[in-house]
């Protein structure tokens, strides 16, 4: 209808009165929720801006500081962090838990561990003479110094010489049945007929794998030394090295399923030629993190996908509890395997985390994070405590449960309030949407509130990622994996991957 421009132009009728005023009252309305739309789509955008600035500009952590207390959480950033640091619920208890500053006594003592070696400086033998009665002068305590030497790594060529001898001319052995010839054996190498020893390729492969070293780079190490090998020699070794591991690989995975826990989580991979999908497309590499009486295995698992039956795939045979973030391509194993599926605090945690930068001042978010600070804090000073099982899981429940109540409650309460396309409502969704398998981390002495023991052991994946940026080759996708598996297995172990690989693994 239109609207009258003068108030000489308004009908005398009251039912057209009454059609305009009801006209008049929805393009009211209308206008008020399209200024709420625009309104909520410019704070969405604001904090995706503030997120994103803190993507590129702030600190690569999750920690709040005391610092970040008082700048109100400007300048932290967002991105994912192993830190377990978690904010105290005041300020008070800020300045408290501070360490406390203590005077520097000097530089830290070389480890024992380390080769020694004692040059001795003397005076010479007519200075240590009295120039008065021809007596020895005595002697007083030494001034001992210390520094590191570097000795640079060198190659060498190992000749493996195998004597051969032939028959005895004796009339015997003539006519017996020996082998007239016979040669010495060397010890069995696991790429026969290649110049790679196992030294040589556990460099290689802790390089890579371990450094995060790409081929290339190792190709100019190498020729500093003075020797060419190229990248494609050290990448097929590789492959070649890998599957030599299977059956060790397939043992790791054996062991992974009798345990009690497995952590999961996964990553993206961009692999070049992967049959029927275009270059640039995602696939994945799995990480599973199991124990055998009480060593942690890490397994690194390629797939061209991330579809709930890889999980289905790589767990299958494994009884006991499941802990990942919250992908539902999880939830198919955990039906048909009867698995105790446990979410991850952490991953909550972070939600609010952004919420709070995004917001700036923190907003409700602050309010969240104090409620997951709490069970962090029971979880450590517990942790610290010497409890039996049932004792650490009799306290754990009786502290942490009521803060989760209170937690759920609080989240429900702001469920309807907040809207869902901002950091702050999309928190609280996720929260509520993961707070059943939140609290199944009570039931076992061996669970923890959150996933990152995968988390930390995909993390060298990701960095390695961002210097060699892709696979060529599913076949080497799969060879990476493996290689992955054993140096994240020994690392979680405290062994030396160099010293592990060389003189244990690519040896047998």
């Amino acid at each position: 209808m239109k609207v009258p421009e003068r108030s000489d132009q308004l009908p005398d009728d009251i039912p057209r009165l009454k059609a305009l005023v009801l006209s008049l009252s929805s393009d009211l309305q209308d206008s008020q929720s399209r200024q709420e739309k625009i309104a909520s789509e410019n704070r969405r955008l604001q904090e995706r801006v503030t997120l994103l600035e803190m993507y590129l500009y702030a600190r690569k952590s999750e920690k709040i500081t005391a610092e970040d207390k008082r700048q109100g959480l400007l300048f932290d950033e967002a991105e994912t962090s192993g830190d377990e640091e978690l904010p105290p619920e005041n300020d008070d208890e800020i300045e408290e838990n501070r360490p406390k500053k203590t005077l520097s006594k000097g530089r830290k003592p070389l480890p024992d561990n380390i080769p020694r070696e004692t040059v001795i400086h003397d005076v010479p033998i007519e200075e240590k003479i009295c120039p008065c009665c021809g007596e020895k002068r005595p002697e007083l305590k030494s001034e001992i110094s210390q520094e590191l030497v570097y000795i640079p790594a060198e190659i060498k060529v190992r000749e493996h010489v195998k004597l051969k001898y032939g028959p005895c001319k004796c009339q015997e052995f003539q006519e017996g049945d020996r082998s007239p010839i016979i040669t010495g054996k060397a010890v069995p190498r696991i790429l026969p007929g290649s110049i790679a020893s196992a030294s040589l390729l556990a460099f290689i492969i802790t390089g890579k794998f371990c450094d995060a070293l790409p081929f290339s780079r190792h190709e100019r190490i190498f020729k500093r030394l003075g020797i060419n090998i190229s990248r494609t020699n050290m990448c097929n070794w590789s492959i070649h090295t890998a599957s030599k591991c299977s059956a060790l690989i397939d043992l790791m995975r054996e062991k992974t399923r009798e345990g009690p826990l497995i952590n999961m989580d996964e990553t993206t991979l961009q692999v070049l030629k992967e049959p029927g999908k275009v270059v640039d497309s995602k696939s994945y590499m799995w990480v599973t993190v199991g124990s055998d009486s009480g060593h942690k295995i890490v397994l690194f698992n390629y797939s061209r996908t991330r579809k709930a039956q890889v999980a289905l795939n790589l767990l299958s045979g494994f009884k006991g509890s499941l802990q990942t973030d919250g992908y539902a391509g999880y939830n198919a194993a955990r039906k048909e395997y009867g698995l105790w599926h446990v979410g991850c605090l952490a991953h909550i945690r972070r939600k609010f985390l952004e919420s709070a930068k995004a917001t700036r001042s923190g907003g409700q978010a602050k309010k969240a994070l104090k409620y997951i600070s709490k069970l962090y804090r029971i979880e450590k000073t517990l942790r610290n405590e010497d409890h039996s099982p049932e004792e650490f899981i009799e306290s754990r429940k009786r502290q942490a449960i009521p803060v989760l109540k209170e937690f759920h409650k609080w989240l429900k309460e702001r469920e309807m309030k907040a809207v869902s396309s901002l950091t702050f409502g999309a928190a609280v969704n996720y929260a509520l949407s993961e707070y059943v398998r939140i609290v199944r981390y009570l039931k076992y002495e061996y669970l923890t509130p959150d996933n990152n023991i995968a988390e930390n052991a995909i993390r060298p994946f990701v960095l390695g990622r961002r210097n060699w940026l892709f696979s060529d080759t599913p076949r080497g996708a799969h060879a990476s994996a493996a290689l992955y598996s054993l140096v994240e297995t020994a690392k979680a172990n405290g062994l030396v991957c160099w010293a592990h690989l060389s003189n244990s693994i690519l040896k047998k």
